[in-house]
């Protein structure tokens, strides 16, 4: 059944376009960058019913072409848009687009959107900065106003929102890479529902980073699904967010701290007031005004006190035997032109592969250059495009996927055992990185792909990761031959579901509808989210909510209930009861289905844009969260460039009308009556 909804949204990605209308945003990017002369033809004429002349759209072909290689010919375009997956075949164009031929508009619509996507975003100011460099345990300040546990994608997010509006931040990261799910896990096929994303917040921030770095290497980084989303090598993502980091803290206070947790919290009643923070053997307790929990599994919640769910189970009630979404040790993998290290060569089946082990791996990939999502099993060619990288490392090979992760074939069946009980966690966590040491075996000896293995280039073989195989070597010896490989895997799983707070509202699936309903634009707005309701496994009536959501909502394959714009509103993030603390990763107030669209990459950074935002208004004003106007977080996300309506709005991006054109777009919205206005 995975494999099957796994195909089915890989299939949905290359085809989810096609309903994609060209916006406003989109032309007035494209007539900035001269790929087209002016917006009015193309407003007029690329729509659901227009039609556009031949030799113009051939112009236009040459034009959005060009944006990813030089060529002179339309033939020439056809091929390069082919290959980077913005046309699906040639044919149509070869008939149509040419002097006295007739294109359909809808059909411009989409070379105009996806044209659109391929824009380099320009590059931020914090394109200069030096990455941050991490401050030893000791030197860490007895107080500080934000303290934000967990450094990946919603932990920098609010960290560099809230250091750029001035307060001093505390972030701590209990591994010694930052990242998160998208660079510590090495899920770095950024998960866009649409390309309008790349528009949103710090995530386009990081995009135009992502974009500064490769194209003077003359190097492609629209590599993940098939050229179709953005991609980017985990040591250079880590390395951006760094220089994020660095620049937002400025003059300010921005401390990094690696390899510690907060390992108890202190309240006044329930207002939080201060944290243990524990690093190696040493405990520290420093005092704040704001906790945010920005780790992977939630793992502060319980220690605020903030009843919260996990699974389809609240605190109060928990069944440790209950599913949730299936997690992915993942691997990033290279091809070796020169041939594999010997060391990384796996020659004997690693323990426990069996024959069934085998039989599962064939049934889902084989051999083969073709890529087509469709074919069962999933070619080779296929299976690295999925999850394709950039790499820098061979800029004369950018025509071909050198470099991708693991992360299919490999998901591993999981409960709320893993995310409440630590020693489960940690078994569990073991039994994920075994499935993928098999998955790369069968690459090896049954594909026969022996000039690909790990990447010992992407710096994962740290001490904290050096130190987590040696345990397990020494409780299982016989892993001992894989030492060099396992030291080469991503530091941390790719979690997908994390305890979530009970807030003021709990985001449900109905509200993010996009299929049969129109998702809400609730008037405090916050946060925009784009993708699909994506649950790897327990997506079943016995594992959902279905007090939060209805039957009717579960989706049987990927984008049934739709992929773009949908709305997170302020009240999503507030505790009920609790004061000093919030939620900014996987952990907000939302079902689980609502989580399987929320829980992205790109998402996550700009949620905890939004967070940082709301804590460092709360610092500044001496109030509580639940006090902060939502008004004054949303104009100040909208300066910061974030988008805060489903639809677009009749101004240019970033401009003060832009911002007041969505300000009475959000004054209409849906209001939320919260507990106390009961």
């Amino acid at each position: 059944m995975r494999l099957i909804l796994t195909l089915l949204f890989a299939t949905a990605l290359l085809a989810q376009a096609a309903s994609t209308q060209v916006t406003e945003t989109d032309l007035e990017a494209l007539a900035e960058k001269k790929v087209i002369e002016s917006p009015d033809y193309w407003r007029a004429n690329a729509t659901e019913t227009g039609k556009c002349d031949g030799e113009k759209v051939a112009s236009l072909l040459i034009k959005v072409a060009g944006l990813l290689k030089p060529v002179a010919t339309l033939d020439e375009a056809l091929e390069v848009l082919v290959k980077h997956r913005v046309l699906s075949s040639p044919d149509y164009w070869k008939k149509t687009a040419l002097p006295g031929g007739t294109c359909v508009g809808k059909n411009v619509a989409i070379v105009l959107s996806r044209g659109a996507a391929q824009l380099p975003i320009d590059p931020p100011k914090s394109v200069t900065a030096k990455p941050l460099e991490a401050t030893a345990f000791a030197q860490l300040r007895e107080s500080y106003d934000v303290v934000i546990a967990g450094a990946g994608t919603g932990g920098v997010g609010a960290a560099v929102q809230a250091a750029r509006m001035g307060a001093s931040v505390l972030l701590l990261e209990e591994t010694d890479w930052i990242g998160g799910q998208a660079m510590a896990a090495a899920v770095t096929s950024m998960d866009e529902g649409g390309t309008l994303v790349r528009e949103r917040g710090l995530y386009r921030e990081l995009c135009g980073l992502i974009t500064a770095h490769y194209q003077p290497l003359g190097v492609n980084h629209l590599t993940a699904y098939w050229y179709s989303h953005v991609g980017v090598e985990p040591r250079v993502g880590r390395h951006l967010l760094l220089q994020m980091l660095s620049d937002a803290r400025g003059n300010g206070v921005l401390d990094l701290a690696l390899l510690s947790r907060v390992s108890a919290v202190s309240k006044e009643g329930n207002k939080v007031t201060g944290v243990d923070i524990t690093s190696g053997g040493s405990t520290r307790h420093i005092t704040c005004r704001m906790l945010i929990d920005a780790t992977e599994w939630g793992d502060v919640i319980p220690l605020t006190g903030a009843r919260y769910r996990v699974g389809n189970c609240t605190s109060d009630a928990i069944d440790l035997k209950r599913r949730v979404q299936d997690n992915t040790w993942t691997a990033v993998v290279k091809q070796y032109p020169q041939g594999v290290p010997d060391e990384l060569l796996i020659k004997d089946k690693p323990p426990g592969y069996t024959d069934k082990v085998q039989t599962a791996f064939a049934k889902s990939l084989g051999d083969g250059e073709k890529v087509d999502a469709k074919l069962k099993p999933w070619t080779w060619g296929t299976f690295i495009g999925y999850r394709g990288m950039p790499d820098s490392a061979r800029p004369a090979d950018n025509s071909a996927i050198t470099r991708t992760h693991l992360n299919y074939n490999n998901d591993y069946v999981s409960s709320i055992a893993e995310i409440e009980d630590l020693e489960t966690r940690r078994a569990t966590n073991r039994a994920m990185q075994l499935k993928t040491l098999h998955l790369l075996y069968f690459i090896q000896n049954t594909l026969g792909k022996k000039d690909w293995s790990v990447a010992n280039d992407e710096g994962y073989d740290t001490p904290y990761r050096r130190a987590e195989v040696e345990a397990w070597i020494k409780e299982r010896a016989e892993l001992a031959p894989y030492r060099a490989i396992l030291n080469h895997f991503s530091i941390m799983p790719y979690t997908r579901e994390s305890r979530r707070i009970m807030g003021l509202h709990t985001l449900s699936s109905g509200e993010i509808e996009r299929v049969h309903g129109k998702p809400i634009q609730f008037a405090n707005t916050v946060s925009i989210g784009d993708y699909a309701i994506d649950l790897h496994g327990s997506m079943s009536k016995p594992y959902l909510e279905m007090d939060l959501d209805r039957e009717a909502d579960i989706p049987h394959k990927f984008g049934e209930h739709g992929v773009g714009p949908f709305a997170i509103p302020f009240e999503c993030f507030i505790p009920e009861k609790i004061d000093g603390f919030l939620p900014a990763e996987k952990n907000l107030s939302q079902s689980r289905m609502a989580n399987g669209a929320t829980r992205l990459q790109p998402h996550t950074m700009n949620m905890g844009q939004a967070v940082g935002a709301i804590a460092a208004i709360a610092v500044k004003e001496g109030i509580a969260p639940r006090a902060v106007d939502p008004k004054k977080v949303q104009r100040i996300l909208l300066e910061e460039g974030a988008t805060l309506t489903i639809g677009p709005v009749k101004a240019r991006r970033g401009t003060e009308e832009w911002r007041k054109l969505q300000m009475e777009v959000l004054s209409k919205g849906a209001e939320i009556r919260t507990p106390a206005d009961r």
